[in-house]
């Protein structure tokens, strides 16, 4: 997908597991978006979304050295319009409900199901009227 100017939506990944984010930089280039960074940490992921600003994030709540919720608000208040896009193997409800209310904007559960990720990133998107 592509921005209403034509040039690709960029993608910061952030998960502590290489191989999820190996399989989530393959699913955003399926669906025609430009990974311009990676984290495996809370502290990388914060050093690089200030600096590289992208339209998007995909991150994992259980990082290592930090909680997920408190490094969404964090994120939000350095670049509010990014679109964050929240992953975690805890599915609860709560924690779901908990970093919707935080600012998230969707949630992907793992082990990742390709089709559905793709189908949230999309909605997102198009949602964000971007």
């Amino acid at each position: 997908m592509l921005k209403k100017n034509g040039t690709p939506f960029t993608y910061l990944i952030v998960d502590d597991s290489r191989f999820a984010r190996s399989s989530l930089v393959r699913l955003v280039e399926q669906i025609g978006g430009e990974v311009i960074g990676e984290a495996a940490s809370g502290a990388e992921a914060l050093e690089r979304h200030a600096a590289l600003k992208p339209d998007v994030v995909t991150m994992d709540l259980s990082l290592p050295d930090v909680d997920g919720i408190i490094l969404l608000r964090k994120m939000i208040s350095i670049y509010p319009d990014a679109l964050i896009i929240l992953s975690s193997g805890i599915s609860h409800e709560e924690v779901i409900e908990e970093a919707l209310r935080a600012g998230g904007e969707h949630f992907i559960s793992k082990p990742l199901d390709v089709e559905k990720a793709k189908n949230i990133i999309e909605w997102v998107i198009r949602a964000s009227g971007k």
